[in-house]
């Protein structure tokens, strides 16, 4: 039976199944928002949307660092295909260029050769800095970050930087696990750097962006 993974942890396994029955992240504390905070925070998360809206059709290229915890971590690559509305593939290679898992047409396959399909739309969000949609609440500010949560198919937190416009960090919930995303460095526009932790096992994945060329028009990835 076909398994459905709404967000990847892109290390080994490639894929961190997540569905909506586990409860809300316990995080650092926000005291709650003002009116004037949930505005804010409103319009910076709008931003924030806008700017990954606009994304040009890429390539994406990146460094990557796979871990587990109490191991060294391990260098490889990221390369990733971008149409403007989706993610058409990405494949992870580990040292020397020996393959690790490769998403495409919707499914994961990784090292076992098993498939995974994969809500292209959550992948596109977690690279690109942003979630799904409208936030439920603005649970609270603490300085320039602004908490904002998720309800629904997913348990989302997502801590948002008003002044900058862009988010700190991401946490998606459920029964299959906890992922975390963090981001660092500057936006152009995808974020330049986003690390990955799968609490349950320990897994991480740290990624810097190196490079990002034009997708030209009609361009189809190679099989």
């Amino acid at each position: 039976m076909t398994r459905r993974a709404p967000l990847l942890l892109l290390g080994v396994p490639f894929v961190l199944a997540v569905t909506a029955c586990a409860g809300r992240i316990a995080a650092r504390s926000f005291p709650p928002a003002s009116a004037q905070d949930v505005r804010e925070a409103l319009s910076a998360w709008d931003a924030a949307q806008a700017r990954a809206a606009g994304m040009a059709p890429s390539k994406l290229l990146y460094a990557a660092h796979m871990g587990t915890s109490g191991l060294p971590s391990v260098p490889g690559t990221l390369a990733v295909t971008y149409d403007g509305q989706r993610i058409l593939t990405a494949s992870l290679t580990g040292p020397f260029g020996s393959r690790i898992a490769e998403y495409r047409d919707g499914a994961v396959t990784g090292e076992d050769r098993e498939a995974f399909i994969v809500d292209p739309e959550a992948m596109r969000s977690v690279l690109a800095g942003v979630w799904l949609g409208a936030p439920t609440a603005v649970a609270g500010r603490d300085g320039s970050d602004c908490l904002l949560t998720w309800e629904g198919t997913y348990r989302v937190d997502a801590v948002i930087d008003v002044r900058e416009q862009k988010l700190r960090s991401l946490r998606v919930a459920g029964s299959g696990g906890r992922l975390e995303a963090t981001y660092s460095g500057g936006l152009n526009p995808w974020p330049q750097r986003v690390a990955l932790k799968e609490e349950q096992s320990g897994r991480s994945l740290s990624l810097t962006l190196l490079a990002a060329e034009p997708l030209e028009k009609g361009t189809m990835p190679l099989p």
